[in-house]
């Protein structure tokens, strides 16, 4: 026991006073974040004005388009009422749009379009909007520009025009026009999350955010702490250092206590982030979005601990393996990416799973021990499953890592002393049998 104790000290000691802990434990929390939320702020304030012709071949939905401010400012300016559906709305837009109108005096919409064509390639307009004659009828618009991605500007054109084809209809019908305007009046829905320390009002888009950026934030030191244990692990043996380790401890107690050391200081990371995340909330609560503050709780927390400690070991393990029983990093590069792919999967499928965590295929493969420690994780940031799933899952990774931990030691005490050859799947599997 002391001599694994030792091994642990050793290994801990190593990772904790390199300056690329110091560093790493800073800095990665602020580049996730950073990959996750700038890009969201850089779409709502990079935005630009933009002028879209518009053929309103049906009439009279332009003036629709112009009467409805992009803009929250501009729609108080105007002594116009803006719902919050609309405030949203305009605050994703963030430029102004100028719906510009096409003199059509008969033209052919065919012909139009290729003259417009070239105006949007030479960048005298941002595209054109195309409303045919029957678009009450089929609910049909074209819009040509040169990028289609901006979802924003679509979704406000589509939102426009179907209130507007609404009211027409209403109208035609001789409905009181104070009834269509507030029979087409958009609705604001609130968001609350039901826990069982009671309801709270949360943000869909923030709960969805900060679910994947705690996946993410997962999945990456689960990569990194096994790849470093991999390449340390092989270091040793390529430097003939195991040999002298090897003569002063059993082979399974340097294993458990690499696996050990390693783990803390990787605990030690996120004990560190838990803390200073702890602090902030504090500190900042009042500045802090009111959808973060109810989703950083001390029971993610924990779970988050939990499902670090579970899945380190999890993939861990192989990792130490791989590298005991080969002789060149790009041997190791070859295996690891097998276990890569093991961890891709649940973190491909979270992402997916994070709008749907309680279908029949999440909950299966959240099951499953090599996928457990992301996906059941990122169920728990969305909706607390049943407990007795949560148990499940921890108990079947209890299990995995007892044998695994059995399995690995037997490799590594062969492979360590194994030179020159690259190793065979079954012949690993041979090393277990050997006494």
């Amino acid at each position: 026991m002391n001599k694994i104790l030792a091994v642990i000290k050793k290994e801990y000691k190593v990772i904790v006073k390199k300056k690329s802990f110091i560093i790493m434990t800073v800095l990665t929390p602020v580049l996730m974040a950073a990959m996750m939320f700038v890009p969201v702020l850089l779409m709502k304030v990079g935005r630009t004005d933009k002028t879209i012709a518009v053929a309103d071949y049906a009439g009279g939905y332009i003036d629709a388009l112009n009467a409805r401010p992009a803009k929250p400012k501009e729609a108080k300016k105007k002594g116009i009422d803006l719902n919050a559906a609309d405030q949203q709305q305009a605050m994703q837009q963030g430029g102004r749009i100028t719906f510009q109108p096409v003199p059509l005096a008969g033209r052919d919409a065919a012909a139009l379009v290729k003259e417009y064509e070239q105006k949007v390639l030479r960048k005298e307009v941002d595209g054109l909007l195309l409303i045919p004659a029957d678009v009450k009828a089929k609910r049909q618009l074209a819009y040509y520009s040169t990028s289609v991605s901006d979802f924003a500007t679509l979704k406000f054109i589509e939102s426009t025009l179907r209130t507007a084809i609404s009211k027409q209809l209403l109208l035609e019908r001789s409905i009181d026009p104070a009834v269509v305007d507030e029979a087409t009046r958009e609705v604001d829905m609130e968001t609350f999350k039901v826990k069982k320390e009671g309801t709270t009002k949360s943000d869909s888009g923030m709960d969805y955010m900060m679910s994947l950026f705690m996946i993410v934030i997962l999945f990456m030191i689960l990569i990194n702490y096994g790849q470093m244990i991999m390449r340390g692990v092989l270091e040793e043996k390529t430097s003939r250092i195991s040999e002298l380790l090897i003569a002063s401890a059993r082979p399974a107690h340097i294993f458990y206590g690499k696996l050990l050391g390693i783990g803390l200081a990787g605990l030690t990371q996120v004990a560190i982030w838990i803390v200073l995340a702890g602090l902030l909330v504090t500190r900042f609560s009042g500045s802090i979005d009111a959808g973060i503050l109810s989703f950083l709780t001390p029971e993610i927390a924990l779970y988050f601990v939990v499902f670090f400690v579970l899945g380190f070991f999890v993939y861990a393990i192989p990792y130490a393996f791989i590298g005991a029983a080969v002789n060149t990093d790009q041997e190791a590069q070859q295996f690891a990416g097998v276990l890569s792919v093991l961890i891709i999967v649940p973190y491909i499928l979270g992402i997916s799973a994070i709008q749907n965590p309680n279908s029949a295929l999440t909950v299966g493969a959240s099951l499953f021990p090599l996928f457990s420690p992301i996906l059941m994780f990122m169920r728990i940031t969305t909706a607390i499953p049943p407990l007795w799933q949560i148990l499940a899952a921890i108990g079947l990774c209890l299990l995995t890592i007892w044998g695994l931990a059995w399995l690995g030691a037997k490799i590594f005490r062969v492979g360590m002393l194994m030179y020159g050859k690259k190793p065979t799947l079954g012949e690993m599997l041979r090393w277990v049998r050997y006494k």
